[in-house]
């Protein structure tokens, strides 16, 4: 019987109409929004056995009388109604609400028409069985449910977390959002009434738009999962699933049934392309995590179908599925994430054992080519210091033996022994000269750093003057501002040698009767000029580059270099200035 208001509280006298349970009444009535009461009859011909009273559903909210007396009612009888569509209830019905003879059972239902109004199947019979019947419906409408939204929910956290973990593995983070937006839609099936919505009709717009979203996450889950990149299909699903919300949110409520009915055979669409692309991916590939995800999404699939077709009335009752298997689908999506997270970690184990020994390897051939690197590193100090002798022999020992042999040649009177005539004087005088030259190699190995140059300068420079002079060449010398300079033992003994062997270059090639000596300190920088009045270098001792040859004038340039300074050669007929600059690297005290 169909009511005259929302408040309506008795049912009216006349009007009664048979009609078979489960009941939708906009069968009879399309547009009806209300009130509809149901009446059940029954006789008793003695005294009255308890029985039981088994009611499954009802939508959307509703009282229940017995003779007269309410035994149940929902707390919203008008909008927002309560939310009993998915709520089993069983009653134990004894005297006195049970009376012999007559009974009667209404049951007041209020419902919207856009959302299949109506009472489900009602039992009266033993109180054990209607009981266990109940008790099986409550588990799997109501426990089940509420374990499904349980999983999905921690699901969601999970890989929620492994994706802000590793933000690279988009996949996961796709499967976090498809559970964090299937539990909006999922609370449609344990929700006891429209909070936080102040009507049935938002309350179920915004959860058709929950499910749309949730599809476009599971499809972007598995073309990331099937390692698809193409942009043409992410607008397949996304435009699509986009349009159906924004209609689902701003159609009209007289087009609004045939607008969700769309909406959720695209949804469906779209969600059956995503399960076509992991199956395919799992014939081609053969994965374990893609074979394990196809065979869940085989049973979705499967409830997906079912509840479509029962929403769309196409099959009787009022039992949705979907919500259940989504629970079988998250774990078998978690399964074949953990599974790829597992052979990730498996292959960055394989690849640490690998990487573990090739730098074990790696560090053997490194050492040995370090030994090795050693040797030759010792083998080269060896020449270098071989080298180092031969120059300072040259550079040392040559321009004393040069003196000598030129006043030997010459017959020339040196040193106070040859004036007195003594035997052998000019032969003992030039023993002498090589064993002072040897002592000033010796003590410049000392490294001592604490010598000054002045007083290094001084014995090379009566030593040379003397050779000189004994070859008929007038050295003169000028020292400036040399006071506490000092120079390091290695560094003084090259300066040293360099001014040697310049000299010795002079005695032996230059023919002069004049040399200048200057060695001054001028700024930031030493600088020693030898300068004298002879023939000049002969160009055939150049390379024709300008740069003289001779080991004499290479040990020069190469201690020059050591200095971290300049030497330059400037010849002309007559006159040869050597001129050496190099930065005060020294200590000055």
């Amino acid at each position: 019987m169909r009511g005259a208001s929302w408040t309506e509280e008795v049912p009216p006298e006349a009007g009664w109409t048979p009609v078979t349970l489960p009941d939708i009444w906009t069968s009879r009535w399309p547009a009806h929004t209300g009130v509809a009461w149901y009446r059940l009859r029954w006789h008793e011909s003695g005294p009255p056995a308890p029985l039981g009273l088994y009611l499954r559903d009802m939508t959307m909210a509703g009282a229940i009388y017995l003779n007269g007396t309410e035994i149940d009612r929902d707390a919203q009888l008008v909008e927002p109604l309560s939310r009993s569509w998915n709520v089993p209830r069983f009653f134990r019905l004894d005297a006195p609400m049970l009376r012999e003879g007559n009974n009667e059972l209404l049951v007041r239902v209020s419902g919207l028409a856009n959302f299949q109004p109506g009472l489900g199947k009602v039992t009266i019979g033993p109180p054990d069985l209607l009981h266990a019947e109940a008790e099986r419906d409550h588990l799997v409408r109501r426990s089940l449910q509420w374990v499904s939204i349980g999983i999905t929910a921690m699901m969601a956290v999970l890989f929620g977390m492994l994706w802000l973990l590793r933000p690279s593995e988009i996949t996961y983070g796709w499967f976090s959002l498809f559970c964090l937006l299937w539990l909006p839609f999922s609370y449609n099936y344990v929700a006891l009434s429209a909070w936080p919505f102040a009507s049935t009709d938002t309350f179920q717009r915004v959860n058709h738009v929950f499910l749309l979203a949730s599809l476009g996450a599971f499809f972007m889950f598995a073309l990331h999962f099937c390692q698809r990149s193409a942009e043409w299909l992410r607008f397949l699903a996304g435009a699509p699933l986009a349009a159906f919300a924004l209609a689902l949110l701003i159609a009209p409520e007289n087009v609004l049934v045939d607008v969700r009915n769309a909406t959720v055979l695209g949804g469906m669409t779209v969600y059956s392309i995503a399960c076509v692309l992991i199956l395919h991916d799992a014939l081609v590939h053969r994965r374990p995590e893609a074979v394990v995800l196809a065979g869940a999404l085989a049973l979705t699939v499967g409830t997906g179908i079912h509840d479509t077709l029962v929403f769309l009335e196409f099959l009787p009752g009022n039992n949705y599925y979907a919500s259940l298997a989504s629970a079988a689908t998250v774990v078998g999506i978690s399964f074949a994430l953990t599974w790829r997270l597992v052979r990730g970690l498996r292959m960055v184990e394989n690849f640490n054992q690998e990487l573990r020994a090739r730098v074990e390897e790696a560090s053997a051939r490194l050492a040995q080519t370090l030994r090795r690197q050693h040797e030759v590193e010792l083998v080269q100090t060896r020449l270098a210091e071989r080298l180092n002798l031969v120059r300072d022999l040259h550079d040392g020992l040559g321009m004393t033996l040069t003196g000598h042999i030129s006043a030997l040649q010459k017959g020339a009177q040196i040193g106070t022994d040859r004036s007195r005539g003594e035997p052998g004087a000019e032969a003992l005088w030039a023993l002498r000269e090589v064993n002072d030259d040897l002592r000033l190699i010796i003590e410049s190995s000392a490294f001592d750093d604490t010598d000054e140059l002045s007083e290094r300068i001084v014995p090379l420079r009566h030593r040379c003057t003397r050779l000189l002079e004994a070859a008929g060449i007038e050295c003169r010398w000028q020292v400036e501002r040399l006071t506490d300079c000092r120079m390091d033992a290695r560094r003084g003994l090259d300066f040293l040698r360099l001014l040697q062997e310049a000299l010795t270059n002079v005695l032996r090639h230059s023919h002069a009767t004049q040399v200048n000596v200057r060695i001054a300190l001028a700024g930031q920088q030493l600088v020693l000029s030898v300068h004298d009045n002879g023939r000049g270098i002969d160009a055939g001792l150049g390379d024709g580059s300008g740069t003289p040859r001779g080991m004499g004038l290479s040990n020069m340039r190469a201690r020059a270099q050591r200095l971290d300074g300049q030497l330059d050669i400037h010849s002309t007929p007559g006159s040869t200035l050597l001129e050496l600059r190099c930065p005060t690297t020294l200590e000055r005290a």
